[in-house]
């Protein structure tokens, strides 16, 4: 590629949020401004042991203080687009879940909560101008690209600015994918993930090619599932992993390590119990009926 074209390419990837909030409006906004929180590093490998003496977290824990509003959200019965997903995509979602050791009613879950109450029209046709514009751009410009946009985001989170206050018109913090996984935290989950996986780690256009596959999709969520699991463990004592619905709120809201910090309480002890929002509450009124679907056992606990 040309510099002149190299140039181009690197503007239209600056400016295509730009454009697209003004088509779409902020479709790829999932949950609310948070601080940053990076992907648990050495201490929370993917498959690491989880600590011993785990409180389990059981049933909707904040369920009778949702808004109104977000408890009617939460009823919504299951599209049937959903339906037909997990139906056509058992295995895939069983053998990744299975990968990662986590639980496939999470984890399809979360993806059956994106069709259901977040997917539309405007989002394929944003994902479809992503990989339009960064597929065509060579790796060595990609990867210049992603190494400038994360200094930019750590130069936020440095200054205390909100680092995804203006994700809609960032590319780089958009989600994709059936299970809307940001494309910054894939890029910085893809090691793990090819570890976990024993395959090469992928490039950054193979990143880009794979979220919007179902494996792709799949596999950066089950890993960010798998750590924000060991994350509540190590940090707040708590086990989360076999509560759907928690950990799908935390999956959906992001800052796993943040949120278990909250609930550790330093000194004083562990403040609180996670609460599920809108999201995660979806998943576990429905966790029977993905499993069903999976053709998995029910979790115990909701």
């Amino acid at each position: 590629m040309s510099a002149s074209n190299r140039r181009w390419a690197l503007g239209l990837a600056a400016v295509v949020g730009v454009v697209l909030t003004g088509l779409l409006g902020a479709v790829w906004w999932r949950g609310g401004p948070e601080p940053p929180d990076e992907v648990p590093g050495a201490a929370f490998e993917i498959g690491a042991a989880l600590p011993a003496g785990l409180e389990a977290v059981e049933g909707n824990p904040g369920w009778d203080s949702l808004p109104e509003a977000e408890r009617e959200r939460a009823l919504t019965p299951m599209s049937e687009a959903a339906r037909e997903w997990l139906t056509r995509h058992r295995g895939e979602v069983v053998r990744v879940a299975r990968a990662f050791d986590v639980s496939p009613v999470a984890l399809g879950g979360i993806v059956a909560a994106e069709e259901t109450l977040l997917l539309g029209r405007m989002d394929a046709l944003g994902e479809s101008l992503f990989v339009a514009v960064f597929g065509s751009m060579r790796e060595r410009d990609l990867e210049r690209w992603v190494a400038d946009q994360e200094r930019g985001y750590q130069s936020d989170a440095g200054a205390g600015l909100p680092p995804e206050r203006d994700r809609v018109i960032r590319p780089y913090l958009w989600t994709l994918g059936p299970a809307q996984v940001s494309f910054r935290l894939a890029i910085r989950i893809e090691p793990q993930v090819a570890a976990t996986l024993n395959r090469p780690r992928r490039s950054v256009k193979q990143v880009v090619e794979s979220l919007t596959t179902v494996p792709g999709s799949l596999e950066y969520a089950a890993a960010l599932l798998a750590q924000s699991r060991l994350a509540y463990a190590r940090i707040a004592g708590l086990d989360i992993g076999e509560n759907p619905g928690v950990l799908a709120t935390v999956y959906h809201l992001g800052s796993p390590s943040v949120r278990a910090r909250r609930l550790a309480g330093g000194a004083g002890g562990r403040t609180g119990t996670p609460q599920v929002n809108y999201y995660g509450a979806w998943v576990n009124l429905h966790a029977f009926e993905v499993a069903a679907l999976l053709g998995v056992p029910p979790p115990a606990a909701p």
